[in-house]
């Protein structure tokens, strides 16, 4: 299945990926501005930010079961990104203020600042299961940088991006919307080279991006 947020529709919908599979909105009401959104395929549960709301919600993969995690101390909640394995939730707050990326367990406990210094934009951010890195791409500072999920070991991997937006990590690259090139951008995760772009024809700015893996990290198909 595939889940995704409408900004413009204020809905959570989701489909399944076989041919001609039509979509089902799972979440109609009492959202605002839906933005980020993580599966955690483990607990059959979804997470989300609203940035209309300045809420972190939950809920169940067919939208049973909705609570909100967190209804303070977020001014512009954007993307999230959940380990499953550990149980651990991840998320990034543009506000222009204080930017910053935070963590809490995913049922809301142990809430704390991950990184708040130097950063600017925080749009797009990511959990790599196989290295146990949470990145992110900042609009503000151009940079894509990795940390360990405790905050230590924090690195950059590229420090050249235009205007990213969404960022997703799939085998050895790291691919990223970009507002600049209105198209989707490889970086490679070792060297942190450039090693390709996607330009669709229709230009647009392109939001969300994410990988399917023929198996969910744990085995479970």
């Amino acid at each position: 299945m595939m889940y995704w947020t409408d900004v413009a529709g204020r809905t959570i919908s989701r489909a399944s990926l076989e041919q001609g599979a039509e979509p089902e909105t799972i979440i109609q009401s009492g959202l605002m501005s839906p933005e980020g959104l993580a599966i955690d395929h483990l607990r059959r549960t979804m997470f989300w930010t609203d940035s209309g709301l300045d809420k972190i919600e939950s809920a169940r993969l067919d939208g049973t079961e909705r609570r909100v995690l967190f209804a303070t101390d977020l001014v512009n909640p954007r993307a999230i990104a959940v380990d499953p394995i550990h149980g651990n939730l991840y998320w990034t707050d543009w506000n222009r203020e204080a930017p910053k990326i935070e963590t809490s367990t995913v049922t809301g406990e142990h809430r704390r600042i991950l990184v708040n210094q130097d950063i600017g934009l925080p749009n797009g951010l990511t959990f790599d299961p196989f290295s146990k890195l949470i990145c992110w791409a900042d609009a503000g500072t151009k940079k894509l940088e990795c940390a360990l999920p405790n905050g230590t070991g924090r690195r950059i991997i590229q420090n050249h991006l235009n205007y990213p937006f969404s960022i997703v990590s799939y085998a050895n690259h790291f691919y990223h919307t970009d507002w600049r090139r209105d198209g989707v951008i490889a970086v490679n995760k070792d060297s942190g080279a450039f090693t390709g772009e996607y330009l669709p024809e229709q230009r647009t700015h392109l939001y969300g991006i994410t990988a399917v893996h023929p198996y969910c990290p744990g085995g479970r198909k």
